[in-house]
């Protein structure tokens, strides 16, 4: 080989090394959860997004098969899992409440009777009985100097993607104010109270929620505005479930405090609660790494009262596009994004609202009949009573039930034998799939996709002893709305996005799960789990320009 020849490869490598962009090292991590932002809804609407969902994707690795795998898919556990990297169950997070068989009550996932408010009104509430631990934690165990904020609209979803140890973590108290306890600091920083001031929830009494677009938009993407199935939050009689949408006259501070979490302008003031958190504690401001979670929380329950592909569902997610432009923009100006990785993501799906999944769909679905399942629950307790006299050793909480096994003995009852007649009778109702035992769930094998994921939410000790599944497409709720809380797809899939400016628009088909989240963000922060997790990181799978 020649002398110019060789000059010309060593040349042609050291231009190769010198255009390798190196993988961004951030010096904030931002997770964002878009609570019961199903990946049906994601994408049937991204053509209409021009703001920060289209920023996102534009700049994103998107994973386009991302599920929650856990298969009660709720609020409590999904953030859970979001902040935590493992399945829930195995950790004692079988629900945003459940019933606690030591003290006979229901315990909430977040309760914590020694985390006290200070002067801003507050539950008791705090990570500190949670059994987990999230990247900010990691993080901070390393690197003291990094900051860890969290906020939300919800004290779940704040907490749980907060974790043990953050700098602070607020949430909306629901009586006008975003709040904290003592477990997070001895005294609530001026900012917050200078905020909440600012935002004044009770002057919104006289806000109307109107539409964005023009209606031929709606008319496109959603179905009619008048569908019924869909909760009338506003002006009941007759029953007109349209827009616009205000708040009552009657009992403002109760209607106003009550609502917000349930009106677009919640999400805003979330991210404009980000924002002020990332000026006064100089969030990314150094080569210090933090971390910031925000949980936007107004899908859940718009979604709860509307469905997905209601025109205030379609609205709510436009103008939290727009929200979340704003933020961007703000985000830029106060890090600037090339030393900042986002993670979009969300805790749960939703299922369409019945009568659009069968009119609309044309899928099988519907409502469980609430009279026949309680007709049929009575006739199954009344051979119950034949058999042994009583049936009190159950415990019902929802459609699961837990069993009473000293009581059980004392009574010679066989567990078996209730759990066959409960069985039979409860799976004869329409909608309702299966009572599952605790003992099937223990040892689903993924062969069966929905109880595996289900063996994902169960808890040796603390879980019902019998689970009730319902039939793909039915739900427990009546006589309007739709929920959450199955392991079939619509509720499972999720959008998982991860951008950078540098990172190209890339969408990936790898089948990979929510648990992988926190360990992603962790190796991106180059820190290590302080606890085994369940999930992978995705961070070789992240392709930069």
């Amino acid at each position: 080989m020649s002398i110019p020849n060789k000059m010309l490869i060593l040349l042609s490598v050291f231009m190769l090394l010198a255009c390798k962009q190196e993988d961004p090292k951030p010096r904030l991590v931002v997770l964002i959860s878009v609570d019961q932002l199903a990946h049906h809804a994601y994408t049937h609407y991204l053509p209409v997004f021009t703001g920060g969902f289209k920023w996102l994707h534009d700049h994103g690795v998107t994973f386009d098969n991302a599920h929650h795998e856990h298969g009660y898919t709720a609020t409590g556990p999904g953030h859970f899992v979001l902040g935590s990297g493992l399945h829930p169950g195995p950790a004692g997070i079988i629900g945003n409440s459940w019933y606690d068989r030591q003290s006979g009550k229901d315990i909430y996932c977040v309760e914590d009777p020694s985390a006290k408010a200070l002067d801003i009104p507050a539950y008791n509430v705090s990570y500190g009985r949670v059994n987990g631990s999230t990247p900010g934690d990691w993080l901070k165990a390393v690197s003291p100097k990094s900051k860890v904020y969290s906020v939300a609209c919800k004290d779940r979803a704040a907490i749980m993607m907060g974790g043990k140890s953050p700098d602070l973590a607020v949430w909306y108290n629901w009586q006008g104010a975003f709040t904290t306890t003592d477990y997070y600091t001895d005294k609530i920083p001026q900012w917050l109270h200078d905020f909440n001031t600012e935002n004044n929830m009770i002057s919104y009494k006289d806000s109307v929620w109107t539409k964005l677009l023009p209606e031929a938009v709606y008319a496109q993407y959603a179905h009619a505005d008048s569908f019924y199935g869909e909760s009338d939050r506003y002006l009941q009689e007759p029953y007109t479930p349209v827009f616009p949408i205000g708040f009552e006259a009657e009992w403002y501070d109760k209607k106003v405090f009550g609502e917000m979490g349930g009106r677009p302008w919640m999400d805003r003031m979330t991210l404009e609660l980000a924002s002020k958190a990332i000026d006064e504690e100089r969030l990314g401001q150094d080569k210090t790494p933090d971390v910031l979670a925000i949980g936007l929380s107004v899908m859940d329950i718009v979604g709860h009262y509307y469905g997905p592909y209601s025109h205030e569902g379609m609205d709510l997610l436009v103008k939290l596009d727009q929200y979340l432009n704003n933020f961007l923009k703000r985000l830029d100006e106060q890090v600037g994004l090339e030393h900042v990785i986002i993670a979009l993501t969300a805790d749960h799906g939703d299922l369409p609202l019945p009568e659009h999944r069968t009119q609309i769909e044309g899928k099988y679905g519907g409502r469980v009949d609430e009279e026949l399942y309680l007709a049929t629950r009575a006739k199954a307790y009344s051979v119950l009573d034949s058999l042994y006299g009583n049936h009190e050793f159950i415990h019902r909480k929802g459609s699961s039930y837990y069993y009473n096994f000293s009581m059980m003995d004392s009574m010679s009852v066989d567990a078996a034998v209730v759990d066959s007649i409960l069985q039979t009778y409860m799976e004869s109702v329409e909608g309702v799939f299966r009572l599952y035992t605790k003992t099937e769930l223990l040892a689903a094998d993924p062969s069966n996709q929905s109880a595996y994921r289900l063996s994902h939410f169960m808890h040796p000790e603390q879980s019902p002893d019998l689970y009730t599944l319902e039939e793909e497409g039915w739900i427990f709720r009546n006589p309007f709305g739709t929920t959450h809380g199955s392991p079939y797809e619509y509720d499972s899939h999720v959008p998982l996005v991860f951008s950078h400016p540098d990172f190209q628009a890339t969408t990936r088909s790898d089948s990979v799960a929510t648990i992988d989240i926190a360990p992603t963000l962790g190796d991106i922060l180059g820190v290590k789990p302080l606890n085994e997790v369940d999930g992978i990181s995705l961070r070789s799978l992240l392709t930069s320009k």
